[in-house]
């Protein structure tokens, strides 16, 4: 039985809110100047897959479409039941806008975009949205998008002790898994569980190499083709993404650039097509992102799913600790794993700074700000905190203060 998160008054409300408006075919030219710039020929695929999503003209395997929120939601969990997760996380300045009508005022930006693809009737072939109650906005939008889809409201909770929550998180999941297999009418345990992390842990083996590559010479996949990539993975079907992402690494390492540039090292808020923003302002102030330590990206990939024991309870349990316990995200209680995560990369690879990036109105992240730039203060780390939104007005200014920052690093390194 679909559950019921408004009443019907509620729900005729934002139903009121529907409209046919394309919000996102305004991205097909940022799409095509990426594709321009870029040096790697495999990196064509994935900027026609972003096209065809963006369209809606994505053709999806047969499977049942899940769409899904934020890292904690294990992908793993859908694969074991045939399903095609799409990762739905938005920061469209276009959905934005047309998700103010939803979600007005000082609400984070990435729940109005979401807002404004669904009800601008972008995902028309997800028939399940998995909402995780990972911040106070996200368990909103379950309410805000249950006229619209239905939802299954995931709620793991705000503490990251493994030892603590462990069996909270078990029982989390295996309601999860049991709510699925019943939804959908599939038979699943642990060798689709199995088969499911063979998958996710051959895409975390070929992102490492592609991570090592990129920290060592970051002009062998340039940052707007590296994001693109993450990006693509929130809807390809992981065995042709892992394919395709092989390919990228092959070119990108017979590229061979002198790499003069100061490389920095990118934190804090997730960067999201088409919000290449921060992007931009770091390549034109010359600077190159060398490494990165966000949840879409390092956080969702770096690490794969190390089971002890191969039962079904065993790889649940392996799940939560990569999923929740192993998580960076500022909304559970794990700021000193974060900034040892920082530091630690920054020393392996010899990178000269931090960028700190806060999409305004995201407070968890803000937050953290002060603290992060004492303690890199005092390990001798060159740190900057950029806080901007989705519009333009601020570029020149954001290019200034990183132009100025290259300049300190330049410096130091001298």
């Amino acid at each position: 039985m679909r559950k019921k998160f408004l009443d019907r008054y509620s729900e005729s409300i934002l139903k009121s809110f529907f409209s046919d408006k394309n919000q996102t075919d305004k991205n097909s030219e940022l799409l095509i100047s990426y594709s321009r710039k870029s040096e790697i020929p495999s990196m064509r695929f994935f900027y026609e897959e972003i096209d065809n999503f963006e369209t809606g003209k994505l053709a999806y395997s047969e499977n049942s479409v899940v769409g899904f929120f934020c890292s904690v939601v294990p992908e793993e969990i859908l694969l074991a039941c045939n399903l095609h997760p799409v990762r739905l996380c938005c920061e469209d300045f276009y959905c934005c806008q047309a998700g103010e009508e939803i979600a007005s005022g000082d609400i984070c930006p990435v729940v109005k975009s979401i807002c404004g693809k669904f009800y601008n009737r972008a995902y028309e072939k997800v028939e399940l949205v998995i909402v995780p109650g990972t911040c106070d906005p996200k368990t909103k939008l379950a309410e805000l998008l249950s006229p619209v889809k239905e939802v299954y409201f995931l709620d793991p909770g705000r503490d990251c002790d493994y030892l603590k929550n462990v069996d909270i998180w078990e029982q989390k999941y295996r309601d999860f898994f049991e709510f699925l297999k019943k939804r959908f009418n599939v038979v699943a345990g642990r060798k689709q569980l199995l088969s499911a992390r063979k998958k996710t842990n051959m895409r975390t083996e070929i992102f490492r190499k592609i991570y090592d590559l990129r920290a060592r010479n970051p002009e062998a996949i340039s940052s707007f083709d590296y994001y693109s990539m993450i990006y693509a993975s929130f809807f390809m079907e992981i065995k042709k993404w892992n394919e395709i992402s092989e390919k990228v690494y092959k070119e990108a390492y017979e590229i061979k650039k002198d790499f003069n540039r100061p490389g920095v090292l990118l934190a804090g808020t997730p960067v999201i097509f088409p919000n290449f923003k921060i992007l931009n302002v770091i390549d034109q102030a010359g600077l190159s992102i060398a490494a990165d330590i966000q949840c879409t990206t390092f956080g969702r990939f770096f690490n794969p799913v190390s089971i002890d024991e191969d039962t079904e309870s065993g790889i649940i349990r392996a799940l939560t600790l990569k999923n929740i316990a192993g998580s960076i995200c500022p909304c559970l209680l794990n700021l000193e794993k974060l900034t040892n995560l920082i530091i630690d990369t920054v020393n392996q690879y010899n990178i000269q700074g931090v960028v700190y990036y806060n999409l305004r109105l995201c407070q968890v992240f803000d937050i953290q700000t002060a603290i992060m730039r004492q303690i890199l203060k005092e390990k001798g780390i060159p740190f900057i905190s950029i806080k901007t939104d989705l519009g333009k007005e601020d570029t020149g200014q954001l290019k200034t203060r990183l132009e100025a920052f290259k300049e300190m690093l330049t410096s130091h390194r001298k």
